[in-house]
């Protein structure tokens, strides 16, 4: 998460992908009238609370798969763990979906040094949307400049420059 494309931020971007799919919520959940929370964090509060099924869409009702549910669940947390290297290759995120291998056990870190990475990258997240959103108001025009634009017409400049 410092700003490199690698194959191991694009299996951590899978991970967000499938949660988002599994739960039919956005990446970032905004709640009236409190900070915004971010999926991820949620899943990760929901597992420690031993509660992993709450974060499968309401919409489905029961008509799913709970094992597919849980396999895809835990092959996002996988994928997203803050360690970098413990995050799966993606041919084995595609064996664990297809059923050719076993979804292994997410590893856990210390809470403190969860904790401390988990607020780097919300951080980071935050800048990101900051940044994205003040982009985003600014109006944008169309515009059909050219070089001869930018000059006084008997500049010198032009008449020197053919």
């Amino acid at each position: 998460m410092h700003g490199y494309l690698t194959d191991k931020a694009d299996v951590y971007s899978f991970g967000v992908v499938a949660l988002e799919i599994v739960s039919g919520k956005n990446n970032t959940i905004r709640r009236q009238n409190e900070d915004a929370l971010l999926l991820l964090d949620w899943t990760n509060q929901l597992k420690e609370e031993g509660n992993l099924m709450e974060l499968v869409d309401k919409r489905l009702g029961s008509d799913f798969n709970k094992e597919e549910a849980m396999v895809m669940i835990n092959v996002a947390l996988l994928c997203t763990n803050v360690t970098q290297t413990l995050r799966p290759a993606m041919s084995s995120v595609v064996s664990m979906l297809e059923g050719r291998s076993v979804v292994h056990e997410v590893v856990s870190e210390s809470r403190d040094v969860f904790d401390e990475k988990m607020e780097a990258m919300r951080l980071y997240c935050k800048e990101i949307q900051e940044h994205s959103s003040i982009s985003m108001e600014v109006p944008w025009t169309a515009s059909s400049a050219s070089a001869a634009d930018l000059y006084p017409v008997h500049s010198s400049y032009l008449e020197e420059r053919n």
